[in-house]
């Protein structure tokens, strides 16, 4: 019997395996915009920080930065941060371009992969300094602004691109078995 006739049905690979759902393409659209927006107000600064010539084009950032001191001031971890948002930027346009082949894909859950644990040491550099840049709202007695402002919205970054790395993840498991199936003989 040959290779080809052994194959299973189940082993044909999917084609919308092969691509971005489109959920993920409008995420990785968004959190392009965002970061890009993000890395601007930060490395501008302090042009674009509170009393700066370019402070209204960031009004949120400017508020968020009295509760994150980190966006409020200079802050080295925060424009490294900042250049790596531009790198992943580059990435994701790369593979929004590519959204629609398996390369795409690979690359997408690549540069989410990247934007999820860059999120979480944020949290894990804050927390590990004893919250030295947002301590400042707790110590004013401010817990419902510190939740709302300085950690609610950074949690979606969590959410969202650990959400994208599972859909994206499975679909690479997928494809991964699929192959493997139309490369292993059956009935040897």
């Amino acid at each position: 019997m040959t290779q080809s006739a052994a194959l299973s049905p189940k082993s044909v690979v999917d084609p919308r395996d092969l691509r971005m759902p489109t959920w993920v393409i409008v995420w990785l659209t968004i959190s392009a915009v965002i970061q890009t927006y993000d890395a601007c107000y930060v490395l501008l600064g302090p042009l674009s920080h509170a009393g700066g010539p370019l402070e209204a084009l960031w009004p949120g950032h400017v508020f968020y930065g009295t509760f994150d001191h980190r966006y409020g001031q200079f802050d080295a971890f925060g424009s490294a941060q900042s250049w790596a948002n531009l790198v992943e930027v580059v990435v994701i346009v790369w593979a929004l371009l590519h959204a629609r082949r398996w390369s795409g894909v690979v690359v997408g859950l690549i540069v989410t992969v990247a934007t999820f644990w860059k999120t979480v040491i944020y949290f894990l550099v804050e927390a590990s300094s004893g919250l030295e840049m947002t301590r400042q709202s707790l110590e004013r007695g401010d817990i419902t602004g510190f939740l709302m402002v300085a950690v609610l919205p950074n949690l979606f970054w969590i959410v969202f691109p650990l959400a994208v790395v599972i859909a994206l993840g499975r679909q690479v498991l997928r494809v991964g078995r699929a192959m493997q199936d139309q490369t292993v003989p059956r009935g040897t």
